[in-house]
């Protein structure tokens, strides 16, 4: 029996991840998986459709759009009441105030449930895309920091700086979508037999190529939707109209490693023009350069962005205030903190809040920093530091050598750099390996009088920790399709107890963890027990050394050198320079 040609258009990677994990299983159905929401699936859709599918499936708002705007039949995921379900048991771990916010097809079965189970819990509908900011905004004003929703909702959410959990699909609803659309197809299977062997001939060829209509929508193409074709796309967009008026004409392009080129064609159909564009591939003599100097456009991508990387940890606690202030200032912005506290993450927050949101980020990793590439970067008319009305954020500055720096300080001093563009600095404060930092830090909060802004490290935020590990588990939930609700007591108890020296980077990486290898709806203690042994912990990593006051002055003092010589792997310069003292005293001490 002829396999159903299914495309599944998921609003979120962990919906993309269970309708594949349930493809798997089945024999009778082709599926292809795409990620993408609103606006954004409805494009995949369209550039998609013409690919030979015999049905298309989706959920709420998205599959609307892909109905309006394809001529294949479009099947809904539906939301269950397990689904709402599952979603309030894991935000019973937060801490705040929460509610539930969404069109009708959530809100309703929500209702139901609420009422059955006597959930005290406010509950918001929208009508249009336009009422969400408004509705979340009212609540907001009345205390929730939380909201329960579908992905409209937590783009909403977003924009007002609230935390959201999306209240995801089960495999029950996936399933009977993919069910109701296998029936669909073979109701009506002989239509789709002429369709089938002409895609299948056109598709065989080495070339890809691509079809527009007269009104310039695309109608038929050979290419599939994954990062590099998107790339690619957007260069056609660019040169779409010339050749909707003009045929036979070539354009060659590089994009990355490859060279790509473009020829196009008009073909006649019922006194209807269409353009056809053929696309060539060969492989680039150059490839791109390193990642020392990034540019990053807050409109490069559609919907979330940075903000979707932005650690939603920051949101709880007592730096969100000072954060919110921060991105609205056109002041520089200096953050300090030690590894793994979120500092990039903080800057391209800043970044996408700001003033300057409409021009580029420019993102300089000092770390990456050749002296070739940093004296471009200091003395080329193309360098960021030419520019006006910018962001620049210059990562780890104290890493830096001293020659370099003073540079550095003598053009943001002699330039206006800082009045021209908005300036974003972040230094690592536990950090040996890096000589400059102190200096940086002086220059950065005396001389230009940066806004500073401190992340504290999570063991003096660790009140915190049950609120940011329940948004942690949300979003792997979504990347992974799994529904984990949240610990076990003693679980939580040992998550608590831990000194977490890296920070929101480990709690992350040990949440990632757990979540993978958890099977049941609560992560367990003894998987904590067996991640945690694995893992860094000040307690034990030596960090922090004792000393016995039984002992002399001179004694302790010979302890603390020798611990401080440890560290700097015997480097007797390093130590010196440490302990504040010179090397022939250094050289006393160790004789004595």
């Amino acid at each position: 029996m002829q396999k159903t040609k299914i495309l599944a258009v998921a609003p979120y990677e962990g919906m993309a991840d269970a309708i594949s994990a349930i493809a798997q299983s089945r024999d009778d159905i082709r599926m292809t998986v795409q990620t993408g929401d609103l606006d954004t699936g409805k494009r995949i859709a369209v550039e998609l459709a013409h690919n030979n599918y015999d049905v298309i499936i989706s959920r709420g708002g998205t599959a609307e759009l892909i109905r309006s705007n394809v001529e294949l039949p479009v099947i809904d995921i539906p939301i269950s009441v397990y689904d709402v379900l599952r979603t309030i048991k894991l935000a019973e771990n937060y801490s705040g105030k929460f509610i539930i916010a969404g069109f009708s097809a959530i809100t309703n079965c929500s209702k139901v449930l609420c009422d059955l189970l006597q959930y005290d819990i406010d509950i918001i509908t929208f009508t249009n895309e336009t009422d969400t900011v408004p509705a979340l905004r009212k609540a907001q004003k009345e205390g929730c920091t939380l909201v329960l929703c579908d992905m409209v909702g937590s783009k909403a959410a977003q924009k007002l700086g609230m935390n959201s959990i999306l209240i995801s699909s089960g495999t029950e609803s996936i399933t009977s979508a993919i069910d109701e659309a296998v029936k669909l197809v073979r109701s009506s299977e002989h239509v789709h037999k002429q369709k089938d062997l002409f895609q299948e001939l056109l598709t065989g060829e080495e070339r890809e190529f691509l079809i527009f209509n007269p009104a310039g929508t695309l109608w038929f193409s050979s290419l599939s939707v994954d990062e590099e074709n998107t790339t690619l796309m957007n260069l056609i967009e660019t040169y779409l109209k010339a050749f909707l008026k003009v045929p036979d004409q070539t354009v060659t392009r590089q994009i990355r490693d490859q060279i790509y080129i473009l020829s196009n064609r008009h073909i006649y159909y019922e006194d209807q023009k269409y353009t056809a564009i053929t696309i060539h591939q060969q492989a680039a003599i150059l490839s791109e350069d390193d990642m020392g100097l990034t540019i990053y456009n807050s409109l490069d991508q559609e919907g979330d962005g940075f903000a979707n990387e932005y650690s939603s940890s920051h949101k709880v606690g007592n730096t969100a205030h000072m954060i919110e202030k921060y991105s609205k200032s056109t002041l520089p912005v200096l953050i300090v903190g030690e590894n793994g506290t979120g500092k990039d993450k903080i800057a391209k927050h800043l970044y996408e809040t700001g003033n300057y949101s409409s021009y580029p980020l420019y993102i300089i990793n000092c770390e990456l920093m050749g002296e070739r590439k940093w004296n471009a970067l200091m003395n080329s008319d193309s360098s960021p530091f030419t520019n006006v009305n910018t962001t620049i954020y210059i990562k780890n500055p104290g890493s830096l050598s001293k020659v370099q720096l003073e540079g550095l300080f003598n053009y943001i001093d002699n330039s206006d750099l800082a009045k021209r563009n908005r300036l974003i600095f972040s230094l690592i404060l536990n950090s040996r390996e890096n000589d400059q930092t102190e200096v940086c830090r002086t220059y950065l909060e005396n001389k230009l009088s940066c806004l500073t802004l401190r992340l504290p490290p999570l063991r003096e935020r660790i009140q915190d920790l049950p609120s940011i590990t329940a948004l942690y588990i949300h979003r792997m939930n979504v990347s992974t399709g799994k529904q984990i609700i949240g610990f076990e007591t003693e679980a939580k108890d040992l998550m608590l107890a831990f000194s977490w020296p890296n920070n929101l980077d480990q709690l992350h990486h040990v949440i990632k963890e757990l979540v993978i290898i958890t099977k049941t709806p609560y992560i367990s203690y003894e998987d904590v027990k067996n991640v945690l042994a694995n893992e860094p912990d000040e307690k034990t990593s030596g960090k922090n050394h004792g000393f016995d006051l039984s002992l002399t002055l001179d004694e302790m003092n010979n302890q603390i050198v020798q611990i401080v010589l440890e560290q700097e792997k015997g480097n007797k310069e390093k130590t010196a320079k440490r302990l504040g003292i010179s090397r022939s005293t250094l050289w006393r001490m160790l004789k004595k």
